[in-house]
């Protein structure tokens, strides 16, 4: 069932939704040292220092541990169980969780749909006949 937010807007289900991984900024999902020590190393992989400070590394707009699904329409953290603390502590329905989807809640939808456009090019690619 969803949780509803403020007003009438209704909180999707967060693998329904995906937005606060999304972001422009390199400086967008901080990792300390706790959740370093956390990670394995293809979690370490996706991460990246700026100094001596160690982020997620942001891909394409979003969080690089973030995985999209363009059959189910679904956004799935490659990294759950070891992902970073302040992921942890983001709850579905709250502020900071309606403050993201005000802001950005069109990103996820714009990203599925270049993924959709890529994979359909790239499943018509080599499809049909003709000389070349």
């Amino acid at each position: 069932m969803s949780k509803g937010g403020r007003g009438d807007a209704v909180v999707p289900e967060c693998t329904a939704c995906g937005t606060c991984c999304f972001s422009g900024l390199p400086e967008y999902i901080r990792v300390f040292g706790c959740d370093y020590d956390r990670m394995d190393d293809r979690a370490r992989g996706l991460t990246r220092f700026i100094g001596n400070r160690c982020y997620m590394h942001i891909e394409d707009g979003r969080c690089a541990a973030l995985t999209l699904d363009p059959d189910l329409g679904r956004f799935l953290c490659s990294i759950y169980e070891v992902r970073p603390d302040c992921c942890r502590a983001l709850e579905r329905g709250s502020g900071a969780c309606l403050g993201e989807l005000h802001e950005k809640r069109e990103r996820p939808l714009i990203a599925l749909d270049a993924l959709r456009r890529r994979v359909a090019g790239e499943g018509g690619a080599g499809q049909g006949g003709g000389a070349a």
